[in-house]
């Protein structure tokens, strides 16, 4: 009768997500503390134990996210970002998808470091443009986008912390060599993923369109103008990832170092100014991906009282994960449910069925890990209910195609 009690906790916060009456922000602190009340933990118990304890729990992989939403500041105010992509788009020549694939390797560069929904309307105000201004259909723009933005969000440091430190997989040592294999093999077969439906989807959609608001050049004469970034500054985004995943150096050294690199390479003569207001802007961005770290830090307490695992146990020790073929077949025709904040979403319900995986032995960390890292790619790309999805809809639907319309209407 608990499990079932404290399943219909988290149904119930699903939908209240599902349709955006509350936030993950306030659902998941709030499904932590309702769990504990229900199995009967004192009051003093759940201040001190969910919430005061949750709230660190995860404080390196938080920390981690504000370290590499300061190193996203640092190459957006040197202009390192901005000319990583005019250089793609300039070398991509004057056949469109060639560009457009040149600027999606630009996006993953980039996005194995920066974070937030800052960075994505910076990256994708320059970048966006420039696909439709080659008359590539404005859906088939956004889907690449997204998927160039989920291809590098693989090696994102920040987001390996968490995986780490969620489940315990050696998080105070340097990164094991099997998540590295891991991440290079998934970022493979995105790529193959990539390039396919790239093609086939041109091809579906006919011929590109014969018009556009501005070209590529024009767009291309407004960026990076004023900055002068020398070529050595585009191995900024680089340098935090050789160190994290080849030389062993933790998360946020790693971050300072790609940051202290670009601020030399670029403006050496402002390097101090340009990494303080770095790291104060660094700490909004990452703000909101901080807050939501701390209600899982709550939610990862409140799975973990005896109680609670002892009335879910039999619920997920039931889930046929039983063999290779079993796992696959139940993460991959399951992975819809990653999406609107759903039972395999780590960043909603999802973080509760994690934990008890994790907690109750159900798969080994490793594995679960594979399991999440894939499910996340699902999560990235088609969630509605992530804030980049919705302005790279918005952008690309109703920013640009009244302005074509009138065009024709004048």
């Amino acid at each position: 009768m608990l499990g079932f009690l404290l399943l219909a906790i988290f149904a119930v916060f699903a939908m209240l997500m599902f349709t955006r009456r509350v936030p993950a922000l306030i659902a998941v602190p709030l499904m932590a503390i309702l769990a504990a009340a229900i199995v009967g933990l004192p009051f003093n118990n759940i201040l001190n134990d969910i919430i005061a304890a949750g709230v660190v729990r995860l404080a390196p992989a938080y920390v981690a996210v504000f370290a590499g939403a300061m190193l996203g500041r640092v190459m957006m105010t040197t202009g390192i970002a901005e000319a990583i992509i005019k250089r793609a788009a300039e070398f991509g020549g004057e056949n469109p998808l060639v560009v457009a694939f040149g600027l999606m390797i630009a996006t993953a560069v980039l996005f194995t470091t920066l974070t937030g929904l800052g960075a994505i309307i910076m990256v994708g105000s320059l970048v966006l443009p420039i696909m439709m201004s080659l008359g590539l259909p404005r859906k088939l723009v956004a889907v690449l986008f997204l998927l160039a933005f989920a291809t590098g969000f693989i090696f994102n440091i920040a987001l390996i912390k968490l995986y780490r430190e969620f489940l315990q997989i050696a998080p105070e040592a340097p990164l094991p060599p099997e998540i590295v294999y891991f991440a290079f093999g998934l970022l493979g077969v995105m790529a193959i993923i990539v390039v396919i439906y790239a093609l086939v989807s041109q091809k579906r959609l006919g011929e590109v369109a014969l018009f556009a608001v501005k070209t590529k050049e024009e767009l291309l004469e407004n960026i990076a103008t004023e900055k002068r970034v020398p070529l050595i500054s585009f191995l900024t985004p680089f340098v935090p990832l050789v160190l994290y995943f080849f030389f062993g150096w933790k998360e946020v050294p790693a971050f300072l170092g790609g940051a202290v690199f670009g601020l030399l390479t670029t403006q050496p003569t402002r390097a101090i100014q340009n990494l303080t207001a770095s790291l104060v802007r660094g700490i909004e961005d990452g703000a909101p991906a901080a807050i939501l770290m701390m209600g899982i830090g709550m939610l990862l307490n409140a799975l973990k009282l005896p109680a609670v695992e002892a009335a879910l146990k039999p619920m997920v020790t039931a889930l046929p994960l039983d063999s290779a073929l079993s796992y696959v077949l139940f993460f991959g025709l399951l992975s819809p449910l990653a999406l609107y904040r759903g039972p395999l979403n780590l960043f909603g319900v999802g973080i509760g069925v994690y934990s008890l995986m994790f907690t109750l032995g159900i798969l080994p960390p490793l594995a679960l890990l594979a399991a999440v890292m894939s499910v996340v790619q699902v999560q990235n790309v088609c969630d509605p209910t992530n804030t980049h999805n919705v302005w790279i809809a918005n952008f690309t639907n109703k920013t640009w195609m009244p302005r074509i319309k009138r065009m024709f209407a004048d």
